[in-house]
C-alpha cells in the first residue's frame, strides 16, 4: 500500500517586527550573474551641483541603496508575473498608474 499524498504545505510569511514598516525606494536597478539577479532598492538624493575635470559645471545626482535583494534565475519569471498581476489590480481598484518619465 501507498501512503497518501499530503497536501501541499501553507505557507505562512512572518515579518520580523525590525522589517515590519517596510523601506521607501523611488528608484531601483537590476543586474545580474550567472547564478542570480541583484535587484538594488534606491533612494534619490538631492541633487549636487559641481565641476568635471574640465572645470565644466555639472549636476550629479547621488542616489542611496536602501535594499539589496538577490534571486536565483528561476523565480525571476515568477516575480515578473507576480508585479504585473499586482499591477492589473491596483489600476483596476485605483485607476491607471501614471508612468514617470524615463
Amino acid at each position: 500500500m501507498s501512503e497518501p499524498a499530503l497536501p501541499p504545505p501553507d505557507v505562512e510569511v512572518i515579518v520580523p517586527e525590525a522589517l515590519s514598516a517596510g523601506t521607501y525606494a523611488n528608484g531601483f536597478t537590476c543586474w545580474y550573474n550567472r547564478t542570480d539577479f541583484t535587484i538594488d532598492f534606491l533612494v534619490y538624493l538631492p541633487t549636487e551641483q559641481g565641476t568635471d575635470e574640465a572645470g565644466r559645471l555639472v549636476v550629479r545626482q547621488p542616489t542611496q541603496v536602501v535594499s539589496r535583494v538577490k534571486f536565483p534565475p528561476a523565480l525571476i519569471f515568477r516575480l515578473m508575473q507576480i508585479l504585473n498581476d499586482s499591477m492589473s489590480n491596483y489600476e483596476h481598484q485605483f485607476g491607471s498608474i501614471v508612468h514617470l518619465g524615463d
